[in-house]
């Protein structure tokens, strides 16, 4: 929602094109989790992973960017391989399904909130701008629907490839999709009774104000978790892929670029679920402890924080390069001159990281002096203070989504394949049952509570 008074509808305008470009937050993160999957995967089975693709820089030698390298190669090969079609298949419905998996990352993000409500004063116009592009009072339900529509790519594929593996993995994935979206459903609703909204946007508030969903609905922030790891297809709930039984499941038939969206509708449905936990159980985007108020009030402060935990993070990192560069020094490799070389570039480039993030910390505590006006009792900050906070909101956001993204994977790798009768088991006869329970005892908490 954009409201703007003494309007300019070019202000109008801008806004809404730079709000949209938030929908393209789950293809990005795509470029994110694919890599730290693969290192992942490596560091819990204690193997190097993605690190043969590199390219040759002067001096320092083969960069390898951390497999970066790698999975750009590998996404190049899917790119430009050949399209298979097999006999007999609906074409129509076998070329639509892959994309409509991806299709839905443009929608999810619309609802969600990746900033408060703000109201700042910019050219001459006070502004009154939300932090969703779609400012819906039925936000949840809508998220909802848009994940559920994912299902639909799965089952048409499967259908349309006239292949029984890929029909019976179909099969699977519209079972587990029913099954786990009751219990999404159920565990949600302790959350949605305590704050008595479906917006998005208000949960946030309250938590912000109250605690988080996590504390106040721990049982419930389980279930949700799991059944959201079973809806994204994930291992341990991965049967509708089953290699041992199925081959591959529903996208057996597929290969090249076709293969790669179904696999790219998986992490960006990752990202989305992510996104959701974080908001509707960690706050979203809100700072622990601290309120959007006092972010506002103290911006010069808050950005100069900002500073220095991003510098602290890249000094982290460094740490980590120096020690491994010392272990790396007294091994016998053949290769440590050629990594200590690759690293000698990353140590560059984040001591450079660290110096720019100090000097503009030390700018922002001195010189940024936010510009506070009064309109009909409200308080309105200038442009820059608006900006400030929405970067300072939304990197909160990523890092709490990013964390979650991590338990997925981490998930994966840990736990093995349940099987299928155990998943429907888990799904109707535990989770869903403990779903029922913990909403009962809210409603009940909550009655004598607001009773009282």
């Amino acid at each position: 929602m954009i409201e703007i008074i003494n309007s300019r509808p070019w202000i109008e305008w801008l806004i809404t094109i730079a709000k949209f470009a938030f929908c393209f937050v789950p293809v990005l993160y795509i470029l994110l989790l694919i890599p730290m999957e693969r290192r992942g995967a490596g560091f819990m089975q204690d193997r190097q992973g993605p690190n043969r693709s590199y390219i040759k820089i002067p001096f320092f030698g083969k960069i390898r960017l951390l497999g970066y390298v790698q999975n750009m190669c590998d996404g190049a090969k899917l790119f430009f391989k050949e399209q298979f079609t097999p006999s007999g298949v609906n074409k129509f419905l076998y070329n639509l399904a892959p994309a409509i998996p991806f299709a839905i990352v443009f929608l999810s993000p619309c609802v969600i909130p990746w900033f408060g409500p703000m109201v700042f004063e910019w050219g001459g116009s006070v502004v009154r701008v939300s932090g969703s592009i779609l400012d819906s009072e039925i936000g949840v339900l809508l998220l909802f629907g848009f994940s559920s529509l994912s299902a639909y790519g799965a089952v048409l594929a499967g259908w349309a490839s006239k292949s029984k593996y890929s029909f019976l993995g179909a099969l699977r994935t519209s079972a587990t999709t029913i099954s786990y979206e009751v219990c999404l459903g159920l565990s949600l609703m302790g959350v949605l009774l305590l704050v008595g909204s479906f917006n998005l946007t208000d949960i946030v508030s309250w938590q912000e104000h109250h605690v988080w969903g996590i504390v106040a609905q721990p049982i419930a922030f389980v279930c949700f978790l799991i059944a959201s790891i079973a809806e994204t297809g994930r291992a341990p709930f991965d049967v509708a892929e089953g290699e041992p039984e199925l081959v591959a499941g529903y996208h057996t038939e597929y290969g090249a670029m076709q293969f790669g969206l179904f696999y790219m509708g998986e992490y960006s449905h990752i990202c989305i679920n992510s996104f959701l936990i974080s908001t509707l159980f960690l706050g979203g985007y809100a700072v622990p402890f601290v309120t959007t108020e006092t972010i506002q009030a103290h911006m010069g402060g808050s950005l100069s924080i900002l500073c220095g935990v991003l510098a602290f993070l890249v000094l982290a990192f460094l740490h980590l390069l120096y020690r491994y560069s010392r272990k790396l020094k007294k091994t016998n490799l053949t290769h440590k001159n050629v990594v200590l070389r690759e690293y000698l570039l990353y140590k560059i480039c984040g001591w450079v990281a660290v110096l720019v993030l100090i000097a503009g910390g030390l700018c922002a505590w001195f010189l940024f002096n936010p510009s506070v006006s009064f309109i009909g009792g409200e308080t309105v900050y200038g442009i820059g203070t608006a900006l400030g906070t929405a970067l300072i909101h939304l990197l909160v956001l990523v890092v709490k989504s990013v964390a979650f993204c991590w338990v997925w994977i981490w998930v994966r790798w840990t736990l093995p394949r349940f099987r299928y009768d155990h998943i429907m088991h888990l799904g109707w006869k535990i989770i869903l049952n403990i779903a029922l329970v913990n909403l009962v005892v809210t409603a009940i908490v909550a009655k004598l509570v607001g009773g009282n």
